[in-house]
């Protein structure tokens, strides 16, 4: 049995872990980005995305499934799909906060997946995903350097971050590791809990865009509106209300990329009814309006295809 110190509890006692919903940007094929601790982000969390994450500073316990050990500054674990982590860093104070500790990369396995289609030679690190759901903690000098890789993405342009991606998965699969979870290890609460939280996503993912009433879905899983709140609140650390203005505007998003929709329109197909409220949540959420999300797009788009146009000249 693994042992621990301090005040913080073992994996089994921390309660089930949190449903953490990555809203992903359709113009990025992964979301790199730092925070702080403590954080909102920092919590006993699981999500379907693959996790890269690094440890910039302090010193703490950390828990992967069922694994609970000692983290320092350059801890660099991957992370599977659905496997339920945390880092808790030791303070000194009850108010202080590490600013800027952690340094994570999600992206999506069917990503990766495609991305080795086209590319084969990039098969070769399919035994370090394949490892990755057991949680993989990396040592020695080749992980000091993905370390660092991994920060220095965060003053890459777009492109220049693809190409580090995928290097830095060439350099960890020849790099030492060590697994962290018991082999027999499984999501704990993967039983009827899990399955109705499910349900309860899915049907949002399907129906997000049209008026969706909390008290309906309540009422379709037997349950009070405050109840139904709490446990919704729980199993995915957001509001009904948030999670689906999140969703609603991820989706709009994506179609305003598409200059054949007007902001109008986008509004309407993304669910509001109101433009106001639609531009309002918009820019809480993106840090501008839609328009100038739109214009941000084409300007990043001419970029890339001014870059690109010396090339096809000489061609």
């Amino acid at each position: 049995m693994r042992t621990m110190s301090g005040p913080y509890p073992y994996p089994g006692e921390l309660g089930d872990p949190v449903y953490e919903n990555i809203a992903h940007d359709p113009r990025h094929s992964f979301y790199w980005h730092t925070h702080g601790f403590p954080s909102p982000l920092a919590k006993w969390n699981f999500h379907p995305e693959y996790e890269l994450h690094l440890i910039r500073h302090s010193y703490g316990h950390y828990m992967v499934g069922d694994y609970a050990g000692r983290f320092g500054p350059g801890n660099l674990v991957l992370v599977g799909p659905n496997l339920p982590h945390s880092w808790f860093s030791d303070l000194l104070h009850e108010n202080d906060v590490i600013e800027r500790r952690d340094v994570v990369l999600q992206f999506r396995g069917e990503w990766l997946e495609s991305l080795m289609r086209l590319c084969p030679e990039l098969r070769r690190v399919e035994p370090l995903i394949q490892d990755s759901s057991r949680g993989v903690l990396f040592t020695g000098v080749e992980a000091q350097d993905a370390a660092s890789r991994l920060e220095a993405m965060g003053r890459q342009d777009e492109v220049a971050r693809v190409s580090t991606l995928i290097e830095l998965l060439g350099r960890l699969s020849r790099n030492d590791y060590r697994l962290l979870t018991s082999p027999n290890y499984h999501l704990r609460h993967a039983g009827v809990r899990s399955e109705q939280v499910d349900a309860i996503l899915q049907h949002v993912h399907r129906h997000f865009n049209r008026h969706i009433s909390m008290t309906a879905v309540a009422r379709w899983q037997g349950m009070t509106p405050s109840t139904f709140s709490r446990f919704f609140k729980q199993a995915t650390g957001d509001t009904f209300i948030a999670f689906v203005r999140r969703l609603r505007i991820d989706h709009a998003c994506r179609l305003l990329l598409d200059p054949r929709y007007a902001v109008a329109d986008v509004c309407f197909m993304a669910g509001y009814s109101n433009l106001s409220n639609f531009n309002r949540h918009f820019r809480r959420l993106t840090g501008m309006t839609p328009r100038e999300y739109r214009q941000s797009s084409a300007a990043e788009h001419d970029a890339a295809a001014a870059v690109d146009e010396p090339a096809r000249r000489v061609g």
